[in-house]
């Protein structure tokens, strides 16, 4: 359903596309049907912020819809429709919405990577500091097999010296053997 403000937009978009052009109307005529709905050249560059010369380019490779020429006071010259800028802009935008977002993504990832670079060195660090632990694991390990050898020596060592000093004391007086110095062996220990 068309309510009457639908019908009025419409008629206003429309009104741009709808007007004849510069051949078949007379330049009052025209200027009078234009009057607000379209700008000069220069005012189009302004507005979408670039030179002259590349409006004047731009125009003339048919990048503004609806583009005409009109009498001016120096010979002829370009017009574009206000819906036409309008549409431009919105376009530039979204452009430079698209472009701070694309800026803060590429942040992002500049970020992460300082990040990931943080990490790897990181990780680096670790290895090198697990590998010296594991340096100094192995030579404890090794210490402790070499005092444990050493401890079991020691255990046979004296259990061997326990089981001498044992048969000595066993022995009766008369068994004692006299040393090659002439000494008699110790006497009989009390247990």
């Amino acid at each position: 359903m068309n309510t009457p403000q639908d019908t009025d937009q419409d008629t206003v978009q429309a009104a741009p596309l709808a007007l004849p052009s510069a051949g078949n109307t007379t330049p009052s005529a025209r200027e009078q049907a234009d009057m607000g709905t379209v700008l000069p050249l220069t005012e189009v560059a302004t507005r979408l912020g670039v030179s002259v010369k590349t409006a004047y380019r731009k125009v003339r490779a048919g990048a503004y819809a609806g583009a005409y020429k009109v009498p001016g006071p120096s010979g002829e010259q370009w017009v574009v429709p206000v819906s036409t800028v309008e549409q431009l802009l919105s376009r530039t935008v979204a452009k430079s919405q698209d472009t701070v977002q694309a800026e803060a993504l590429q942040a992002k990832v500049h970020e992460l990577e300082v990040q990931l670079a943080q990490a790897r060195t990181e990780a680096q660090e670790r290895a090198s500091t697990i590998e010296s632990l594991q340096s100094t694991m192995r030579a404890l390990t090794a210490a402790t097999d070499t005092l444990q050898q050493a401890t079991e020596q020691q255990r046979q060592t004296i259990e061997l010296t326990r089981a001498a000093l044992q048969a000595a004391v066993n022995r009766k007086w008369w068994q004692r053997k006299q040393t090659p110095s002439g000494e008699v062996s110790p006497p009989k220990l009390q247990a």
